[in-house]
């Protein structure tokens, strides 16, 4: 039997449709509640996607906040936080961003197999670099996080649905 992955998506949406606005500063949507839920549904993920215009734009970190969480995490064998992985076609990433230096889970950077090489060199031993055949898919990616290992994907919301450039 093929392992399949389990997607959930997040996203806080305002009452009339936006997930953000065009400009900075970000739209904050979420109170110490929903946050707090949404640490919890973190815990349980094997790994977090976002888009590389997310990662440019507000530099996540992408981390479990609860030590608590974290703790059980660690003693079930796993990094403290979900792997971190996004998708870009060009690669025009800072390794020196939140997400490659905070934390310490395996980072997942996913691009066309054209550009892996130069993306590779461009972002050095800051993430496992993959490439996935010349063009990138959203099922491509799933089906190598599964034979990885990964059961449950966390996707955190972005308003484009295509791998970001």
């Amino acid at each position: 039997m093929i392992e399949r992955l389990f997607v959930t998506l997040s996203a806080a949406v305002s009452l009339d449709g936006y997930l953000d606005t065009a400009d900075p500063p970000r739209l904050l949507l979420s109170n110490p509640a929903d946050l707090d839920r949404v640490d919890s549904v973190r815990a349980e993920q094997d790994a977090i996607l976002v888009g590389a215009r997310t990662v440019r734009l507000d530099n996540p970190r992408l981390l479990v906040r609860s030590a608590v969480r974290q703790s059980r995490r660690r003693v079930a064998g796993r990094s403290g936080s979900p792997w971190k992985v996004t998708a870009t076609r060009t690669g025009d990433l800072d390794p020196e961003s939140a997400f490659f230096t905070e934390g310490d889970a395996v980072r997942l950077v996913y691009c066309p197999g054209s550009e892996a090489r130069r993306i590779r060199r461009r972002l050095g031993s800051s993430a496992l670099v993959v490439g996935l055949g010349a063009e990138l898919t959203m099922a491509d990616l799933a089906a190598d996080l599964a034979d990885r290992g990964a059961r449950r994907l966390l996707v955190e919301g972005e308003a484009a649905c295509s791998p970001s450039s």
